[in-house]
């Protein structure tokens, strides 16, 4: 799967919900390590065979847990959340100690 199409199956699976944060369209990472985040989810629910609508689920709950918090940007929040949903899925498949 290339690069452009994993990410339009990363939209639609994410799509509603969850989406990815963008800004004219564009993808937003404010940081390096957001977009690590993002490439880290990818490869990990590839190798691990999770789906993103499994995935999209822990991504739901954990945007729900994060408080709103004013020095806080939108892309912080969102691969904050999107890190704590990679290890909430890991952990729920026993795959973090």
């Amino acid at each position: 799967m290339t690069e452009v199409t994993a990410l339009a199956a990363i939209d639609a699976a994410l799509a509603g919900r969850a989406p990815l944060p963008r800004d004219n369209g564009e993808l937003v990472f404010e940081e390096p390590w957001q977009a690590r985040a993002l490439g880290m989810g990818v490869v990990v629910l590839e190798r691990t065979g999770a789906g993103w609508a499994e995935f999209r689920t822990h991504l739901v709950a954990a945007i729900e847990r994060q408080p709103l918090q004013a020095d806080v940007s939108a892309a912080t929040a969102y691969y904050s959340a999107w890190l704590e949903a990679l290890e909430a899925l890991l952990a729920e498949r026993g795959l973090l100690p």
